[in-house]
């Protein structure tokens, strides 16, 4: 697969945004990225979400957009475009867990992460998980939502090519666009992710870390069993392809 030559470097006139795939640590990368802009050049999620309310030259104006927007929302609210994109990938066992966890204290998380778009079904995901075990969780009918998830959502939050496409089929897409943005980092690289993005926003200083949102749920002395790691293993199988693509070009670029 050819690849680019990195590293990209954004300019001043870049409108930059910072795809939150759900549970890879994209709050904290939220917090590190906002104090780079001037407030008024940063779009807020209601600002998006409600693009016919506001003033036209707050869209103009802006220069960053974090969150969990998907292509076919910013591209149809926005009229300037992204022109810098950033995310970040995580462990697809890790990401697994810890959305999971997740799940048990937040009841609207499908629904606010555009997973599903029935406030009552992510209720109902909650309460299952609330109730039941992980290893319960692989045969609920609904778990297949979480299924390979950050290529669904990486091919979501990129492009309007995913309709009908089974996650096989989604796999070179993703693939694609992962390697032709301009940054992304991995969430178990995080120091040398926040060194390389530094460098790809022409930013002097260093990225400090900042450590939030993580699985409050999730018991300290956790540990997976064979059979929920081989469960995950079954759900994730695309992910973990993506994932080691993404990790041997990370390092090829940055170690």
């Amino acid at each position: 697969m050819t690849r680019k030559t990195y590293p990209d470097t954004c300019s001043e006139d870049d409108f930059v945004f910072f795809l939150h795939i759900p549970k890879t640590a994209g709050t904290s990368v939220a917090r590190i990225l906002q104090p780079l802009f001037p407030e008024e050049q940063i779009l807020t999620h209601e600002q998006v979400n409600a693009a016919r309310k506001h003033p036209n030259q707050i869209f103009q104006r802006a220069r960053f957009l974090h969150g969990h927007f998907t292509h076919d929302v910013y591209s149809r609210r926005l009229a300037k475009q992204p022109t810098f994109i950033l995310t970040f990938l995580r462990d697809p066992v890790e990401h697994y867990v810890s959305t999971y966890f997740h799940l048990k204290i937040d009841p609207t998380f499908t629904y606010t992460t555009r997973i599903c778009k029935d406030k009552a079904l992510a209720q109902q995901i909650h309460q299952f998980v609330n109730e039941n075990p992980l290893e319960a969780f692989f045969e609920y009918e609904h778990a297949h939502l979480f299924d390979n998830f950050q290529t669904r959502y990486l091919v979501r939050g990129l492009s309007c090519d995913y309709a009908g496409k089974s996650d096989r089929e989604l796999l070179p897409i993703a693939e694609r666009l992962l390697l032709n943005l301009p940054f992304y980092g991995i969430t178990e690289r995080m120091e040398t992710s926040l060194q390389g993005m530094a460098d790809a926003l022409a930013v002097d200083s260093n990225l400090a870390t900042i450590e939030v949102n993580r699985s409050r749920n999730k018991p300290t002395d956790f540990t997976l069993s064979e059979e929920s790691l081989a469960g995950i293993q079954r759900r994730t199988a695309i992910d973990q392809r993506l994932y080691r693509l993404a990790l041997m070009a990370f390092e090829d670029r940055y170690l």
